[in-house]
Protein backbone atom coordinates (compact mmCIF):
# COMPACT_ATOMS: atom_id res chain seq x y z
CA UNK A 1 0.00 0.00 0.00
CA UNK A 2 1.14 3.92 -0.76
CA UNK A 3 -0.36 6.33 1.50
CA UNK A 4 -1.57 9.80 -0.64
CA UNK A 5 -0.72 13.09 0.64
CA UNK A 6 -4.55 12.97 2.03
CA UNK A 7 -3.22 10.40 4.61
CA UNK A 8 -5.22 7.84 2.56
CA UNK A 9 -3.59 4.34 1.64
CA UNK A 10 -3.97 2.90 -2.35
CA UNK A 11 -2.91 -0.05 -3.13
CA UNK A 12 0.89 -0.37 -5.28
CA UNK A 13 -0.06 -1.45 -9.12
CA UNK A 14 0.81 -4.79 -10.19
CA UNK A 15 3.86 -4.57 -12.27
CA UNK A 16 2.35 -6.94 -14.74
CA UNK A 17 -0.73 -4.01 -15.06
CA UNK A 18 1.75 -1.25 -15.63
CA UNK A 19 3.47 -3.45 -18.48
CA UNK A 20 0.16 -4.43 -19.72
CA UNK A 21 -0.88 -0.58 -19.78
CA UNK A 22 1.91 0.50 -21.40
CA UNK A 23 1.71 -2.62 -24.18
CA UNK A 24 -1.54 -1.02 -25.10
CA UNK A 25 -0.48 2.04 -25.20
CA UNK A 26 2.38 1.03 -27.23
CA UNK A 27 0.19 -0.86 -29.39
CA UNK A 28 -2.21 2.62 -30.06
CA UNK A 29 0.48 4.63 -30.93
CA UNK A 30 2.51 2.29 -33.05
CA UNK A 31 -0.49 1.09 -34.51
CA UNK A 32 -1.86 4.26 -36.06
CA UNK A 33 2.31 5.11 -36.88
CA UNK A 34 2.41 1.74 -38.62
CA UNK A 35 -1.10 1.63 -39.73
CA UNK A 36 -1.33 -1.79 -38.09
CA UNK A 37 -5.43 -2.40 -37.77
CA UNK A 38 -4.85 -5.56 -35.56
CA UNK A 39 -2.82 -3.57 -33.06
CA UNK A 40 -5.83 -0.61 -32.78
CA UNK A 41 -8.17 -3.04 -32.31
CA UNK A 42 -6.35 -4.70 -29.55
CA UNK A 43 -6.06 -1.88 -27.44
CA UNK A 44 -9.36 -0.16 -27.84
CA UNK A 45 -12.58 -0.66 -26.42
CA UNK A 46 -15.48 -0.98 -28.39
CA UNK A 47 -17.17 2.21 -26.57
CA UNK A 48 -13.86 4.07 -26.57
CA UNK A 49 -13.99 8.28 -27.50
CA UNK A 50 -11.09 10.08 -28.87
CA UNK A 51 -11.25 14.10 -28.51
CA UNK A 52 -9.22 16.92 -29.62
CA UNK A 53 -8.96 20.44 -28.15
CA UNK A 54 -7.59 23.30 -30.39
CA UNK A 55 -7.84 26.96 -30.86
CA UNK A 56 -9.41 28.27 -34.32
CA UNK A 57 -7.12 30.89 -35.34
CA UNK A 58 -9.58 33.17 -37.07
CA UNK A 59 -11.47 33.94 -33.67
CA UNK A 60 -8.25 32.88 -31.19
CA UNK A 61 -11.38 30.63 -29.43
CA UNK A 62 -10.68 27.29 -27.64
CA UNK A 63 -13.20 24.19 -28.25
CA UNK A 64 -13.31 20.54 -28.95
CA UNK A 65 -13.08 19.10 -32.10
CA UNK A 66 -15.55 16.44 -33.29
CA UNK A 67 -15.27 12.72 -31.37
CA UNK A 68 -13.41 10.03 -32.92
CA UNK A 69 -14.66 6.16 -32.41
CA UNK A 70 -12.92 2.83 -32.17
CA UNK A 71 -13.96 1.73 -35.87
CA UNK A 72 -12.95 5.26 -37.00
CA UNK A 73 -9.26 4.56 -35.21
CA UNK A 74 -9.27 1.49 -36.66
CA UNK A 75 -10.09 2.51 -39.91
CA UNK A 76 -7.34 5.16 -40.29
CA UNK A 77 -5.32 2.88 -39.29
CA UNK A 78 -6.43 0.63 -42.07
CA UNK A 79 -5.85 3.39 -44.26
CA UNK A 80 -2.36 4.14 -43.44
CA UNK A 81 -3.46 7.73 -42.34
CA UNK A 82 -0.55 8.32 -39.40
CA UNK A 83 2.45 5.88 -41.52
CA UNK A 84 5.55 7.53 -41.27
CA UNK A 85 8.96 6.03 -41.87
CA UNK A 86 10.81 9.17 -40.84
CA UNK A 87 12.27 8.23 -37.30
CA UNK A 88 11.97 11.50 -36.22
CA UNK A 89 8.34 11.51 -36.73
CA UNK A 90 7.73 7.74 -35.05
CA UNK A 91 9.29 8.71 -32.42
CA UNK A 92 7.53 8.28 -29.01
CA UNK A 93 6.98 8.30 -24.96
CA UNK A 94 5.01 6.54 -23.09
CA UNK A 95 4.41 7.26 -18.93
CA UNK A 96 2.12 5.62 -16.88
CA UNK A 97 0.77 8.16 -14.71
CA UNK A 98 -1.39 6.37 -12.63
CA UNK A 99 -3.02 3.08 -11.67
CA UNK A 100 -6.08 1.99 -9.28
CA UNK A 101 -6.90 -1.13 -9.19
CA UNK A 102 -8.92 -0.96 -12.78
CA UNK A 103 -8.32 2.23 -14.52
CA UNK A 104 -5.32 3.93 -15.12
CA UNK A 105 -3.89 7.65 -16.51
CA UNK A 106 -0.83 7.33 -19.62
CA UNK A 107 0.43 10.04 -21.23
CA UNK A 108 2.03 9.55 -24.62
CA UNK A 109 4.16 12.07 -26.19
CA UNK A 110 5.34 11.47 -30.18
CA UNK A 111 6.56 14.12 -32.42
CA UNK A 112 2.97 15.67 -33.87
CA UNK A 113 0.92 14.30 -30.57
CA UNK A 114 0.15 14.92 -26.98
CA UNK A 115 -2.32 12.15 -25.96
CA UNK A 116 -3.42 11.45 -22.72
CA UNK A 117 -5.11 8.22 -22.70
CA UNK A 118 -7.62 6.42 -19.78
CA UNK A 119 -8.06 2.94 -19.56
CA UNK A 120 -9.88 0.56 -18.08
CA UNK A 121 -9.01 -3.11 -17.00
CA UNK A 122 -11.78 -5.17 -18.12
CA UNK A 123 -11.98 -9.34 -17.79
CA UNK A 124 -8.78 -8.96 -16.99
CA UNK A 125 -7.83 -6.74 -20.59
CA UNK A 126 -6.81 -3.53 -20.20
CA UNK A 127 -8.34 -1.20 -22.87
CA UNK A 128 -8.32 2.56 -23.79
CA UNK A 129 -11.34 3.92 -23.02
CA UNK A 130 -11.14 7.55 -23.60
CA UNK A 131 -8.28 9.94 -25.10
CA UNK A 132 -7.82 13.69 -24.97
CA UNK A 133 -5.24 14.88 -27.37
CA UNK A 134 -3.91 18.35 -28.76
CA UNK A 135 -1.21 18.62 -31.72
CA UNK A 136 2.21 19.81 -30.41
CA UNK A 137 2.98 22.77 -33.42
CA UNK A 138 0.71 25.52 -34.29
CA UNK A 139 -2.95 25.46 -33.91
CA UNK A 140 -5.34 24.10 -36.37
CA UNK A 141 -9.18 24.62 -37.59
CA UNK A 142 -11.88 22.20 -36.28
CA UNK A 143 -11.65 19.51 -38.60
CA UNK A 144 -14.54 19.22 -40.93
CA UNK A 145 -16.71 16.39 -41.28
CA UNK A 146 -15.36 14.08 -43.84
CA UNK A 147 -11.40 14.93 -42.57
CA UNK A 148 -9.29 12.60 -41.66
CA UNK A 149 -7.65 12.85 -38.04
CA UNK A 150 -5.46 11.46 -35.77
Amino acid sequence: MQETGLGLAVPAPDQSDVKAITDAARDYIEGYFDGDEERERRCLHPNFVKRTIYRDPASGDWGLGRSASAEMMIGWARDGVGRTAVARERAFEIEVQDVFRHIASVRVLSYPFMDYLHLAKIDDRWLIVNVLWELREGDMPPPKADQKTD
